[in-house]
């Protein structure tokens, strides 16, 4: 399973194509896709009112992990170990805790945000890159 960060997410509802591309790739192979209930938040709260058809329709593409007492369990030990070296916020933590509790690799263009050694962290293009090869 590919735990989804809100940073693909945002790239993905905005056209990005190497974001479009990876889920395409994934899709075909038949990966399972899911999105933390944290990234549901972000999305919905960092939504504009013009665009919560478009947004619902992007969020309703994936399975939405819940967060549960095991999981703010074992973020708040993330948060213990790598906040002050890292500046691991809640939310990071909060998604790196359903991956670590899930079996799955996290998905995100900032792999900063995830220092975590326990969880296999993606990162599927990056953001430069990405704007050059829209440019040619």
């Amino acid at each position: 399973m590919k735990l989804l960060d809100t940073d693909v997410l945002i790239d993905l509802f905005h056209g990005n194509a190497a974001a479009r591309s990876y889920i395409r790739q994934r899709s075909t192979e038949h990966e399972q896709m899911a999105i933390s209930a944290i990234t549901l938040a972000e999305m919905l709260g960092g939504m504009r009112p013009d665009e919560e058809i478009a947004t619902t329709r992007l969020l309703n593409q994936f399975t939405i992990v819940d967060i549960n007492a095991g999981v703010a369990r074992q973020a708040a030990r993330f948060m213990r170990a790598y906040h002050d070296d890292h500046h691991v916020d809640l939310s990071d933590a909060l998604i790196a805790a359903s991956a670590f509790l899930l079996g799955a690799d996290i998905v995100a263009r900032n792999v900063r945000h995830n220092p975590m050694p326990e969880v296999l962290v993606i990162e599927p293009y990056r953001r430069g890159a990405v704007a050059r090869a829209a440019l040619n």
